[in-house]
């Protein structure tokens, strides 16, 4: 598990240093806890991890678009976001994370989603790897 959830990071952690995007590493890093500790969890499934990311993603660019920004903009996305995974059996409480990541720094959309959907796919694969490696079963269901 400590090697995987190493590897995982440094690879995150590359990817973001490379594209200058290193607010990405916190709300993954916490993605990469719940995937290597607890793979057969319904929260560390690639639906949960990559669902909850990009449904938490879509909703604050959509709550950005609308001319809302900072802490308090933050709030409204995060319950939103929230309440959209919840709804779509996708939760992953780091996607949370991204949430108010991505409304207290507003980076630009079309940089940032591409990186978050490719850490979270990133992940998933690094977690696929590593269970087959060790003969165990990950993902336990996609969807």
């Amino acid at each position: 598990m400590a090697i995987t959830t190493s590897v995982g990071l440094a690879l995150l952690v590359a990817v973001g240093a490379l594209t200058h995007q290193m607010v990405l590493v916190p709300p993954l890093a916490a993605t990469m806890a719940i995937v290597t500790a607890t793979p057969a969890s319904p929260l560390a499934q690639p639906r949960h991890v990559i669902g909850g990311h990009m449904l938490s993603c879509l909703v604050c660019f959509t709550v950005l678009a609308l001319g809302w920004h900072g802490p308090w903009a933050a709030v409204v996305a995060c319950g939103i976001a929230c309440g959209l995974v919840l709804a779509l059996k996708a939760a992953h409480p780091p996607a949370m994370a991204t949430a108010v990541m991505i409304m207290l720094t507003a980076p630009p959309a079309t940089r940032f989603v591409p990186l978050l959907a490719a850490g979270a796919v990133l992940l998933v694969m690094v977690q696929m790897v590593s269970a087959r490696l060790q003969r165990e079963v990950y993902p336990t269901s996609w969807w």
